[in-house]
């Protein structure tokens, strides 16, 4: 029962690692679409 505890709590840190490199990734994106109105648009 360990076992399957301590591998569940890494799952968790990995979910939570890519969760955050992915929302991350979203961000850029969407400040890239951003500064490319504000550049462009004018």
């Amino acid at each position: 029962m360990t076992a399957r505890t301590m591998s569940d709590d890494h799952r968790k840190k990995g979910n939570l690692r890519l969760a955050l490199i992915l929302a991350s990734i979203a961000v850029v994106f969407f400040l890239g679409f951003i500064g490319k109105m504000v550049l462009l648009g004018k």
